[in-house]
């Protein structure tokens, strides 16, 4: 009896051993998966991420202005490899350790992509990464399993949907009771397909004297978005032109701020509006870097070319004087039409010097009678396009205030952008007229403000983000 018990027990424990092994054996099985597949996570998170900074740097070239491939019908287009958005793409898909052909790796970057929503789109970039990742821990899976990520990024136009922007970020402003925007009883303000927007977030923010509908119109359904409060007199209007004063709302980063300045590059250096290749044949001017302010007096009128006013002295449009664009000529992909100023620093960085000195201010006063056109018609591979439907962009290290004053008037189309600087409108019969005023603080005094606000003609901020 006492043998059968031994032998009983001794089988018993080898069936333990055998089904303990086992169980480790599974065990080690599920570790070592988990391990595979925690390399196999691991590897596909790197190369994502290398795919979507390759796709993101691309998009970066094109929101500087850079050249990239063109736009075209989805799977029509091809890639140019010698464009500074690929060369681009290339480069950081190498820093991050993925260089075609090089251990395995297939790297492809299509400049418009050629497949998803983006496909065609020349403002898009698509990096696909291929790979193989070793996996060795479980005998039976090891070797090499292929992963395949992809990245889509791109530079686009975002409307921001305002007529009217007062950027300044502070509590308080410098106009009236601290308001950063201000509206006077003399001022008449008619704005269509956009509303007003004040980043304040003083409880004065916003301060309006003008409480008359017929005086002061917003269409609906916009309003007046504010970051703080608001003061004085709104009007209270029936429908179309019911629109509310939001208050204590988000601030809004300022659009343009990453807009570069334009190159001096082909432009002529005038130091009079008669210098060497700053007028032309029939007296107009020709674009170029004004060291002196363009403007007059005495009924004079100031013609200009299409192309970039890289302007050091402002504009001085005093008396009489009519600072006028030709409108006589057509837009297409080879011809610019519209203006665009840049209202920058006497010292221009981009002429070689370090960026500073003074800055000109914008002024049209008197019985001066303006009507510019902003540039347009770029197409998207063209450097100049970022400067599409700007008219005025003034150096953000510039503070010098653009005014609209006496019997003056100011018509165009595009974007006047002030980032530092206030705008005044003050004067008996002063008239704006325009699609989009964004300054850090707008001071409307008197006269007549008329903007109607249309994306498809205003400055568009082109913004890099990942896409898919």
């Amino acid at each position: 009896m006492n043998s059968l018990s031994r032998f009983l027990r001794k089988e018993q424990e080898g069936q333990a051993i055998v089904l303990i092994a086992l169980i480790l054996l599974v065990l080690f099985m599920f570790v070592g998966l988990a391990v595979d597949a925690g390399q196999l996570y691991s590897a596909r998170r790197t190369m994502q991420e290398a795919a979507d900074s390759a796709a993101y740097a691309g998009a970066v070239v094109v929101y500087q202005g850079g050249t990239h491939s063109a736009t075209g019908s989805c799977g029509a287009t091809s890639t140019s490899t010698t464009t500074q958005g690929y060369l681009a793409a290339v480069n950081d898909a190498t820093k991050n350790g993925f260089t075609d052909g090089v251990g395995g790796v297939v790297l492809t970057i299509n400049n418009p992509p050629t497949s998803g929503p983006y496909c065609g789109d020349g403002r898009y970039f698509e990096v696909t990464i291929l790979a193989n990742v070793v996996t060795s821990l479980v005998p039976a899976e090891s070797g090499l399993t292929a992963v395949r990520v992809r990245g889509v990024a791109g530079a686009e136009p975002l409307n921001n949907g305002y007529a009217i922007m007062a950027l300044d970020p502070g509590v308080n402003g410098p106009l009236p009771s601290g308001s950063a925007f201000y509206a006077d009883d003399n001022a008449y303000i008619n704005l269509t397909g956009g509303g007003i927007l004040v980043n304040a977030t003083g409880a004065n923010a916003a301060y309006s004297k003008q409480s008359s509908c017929s005086n002061f119109t917003i269409q609906s359904p916009y309003g007046v978005d504010i970051a703080g409060g608001k003061i004085g007199n709104w009007p209270s209007c029936p429908w179309p032109n019911n629109f509310t004063e939001n208050t204590a709302q988000p601030q809004v980063t300022d659009p343009f701020s990453g807009t570069p300045p334009p190159s001096t590059s082909g432009l002529p250096v005038c130091t009079s509006l008669n210098s060497p290749g700053c007028r032309d044949v029939n007296g107009y001017q020709n674009p170029g870097v004004y060291k002196v302010s363009i403007g007059g007096s005495g009924g004079t009128t100031i013609t200009l070319n299409p192309g970039i006013y890289i302007l050091e002295d402002g504009i001085n449009a005093g008396g009489n004087a009519d600072v006028v664009s030709r409108d006589d000529l057509s837009c297409s992909a080879t011809s610019t039409c519209g203006v665009f100023f840049y209202n920058t620093m006497s010292n221009y960085a981009q002429l070689g010097y370090p960026n500073g000195g003074s800055c000109g201010s914008i002024n049209l006063a008197g019985n001066a009678t303006s009507t510019v056109n902003a540039l347009s018609g770029r197409p998207d591979t063209d450097p100049l396009h970022i400067y599409n439907n700007f008219l005025v962009y003034q150096d953000p290290n510039c503070t010098a205030t653009m005014s609209i004053a006496g019997n003056g008037s100011f018509s165009g189309s595009g974007t006047i952008y002030l980032p530092s600087a206030q705008f005044v409108f003050d004067g008996n019969n002063a008239t704006l007229t325009g699609s989009q005023l964004v300054a850090k603080d707008v001071n409307l005094q008197s006269g007549n403000i008329s903007i109607d606000f249309d994306g498809s003609i205003t400055a568009q901020p082109i913004l890099p983000r990942l896409s898919e």
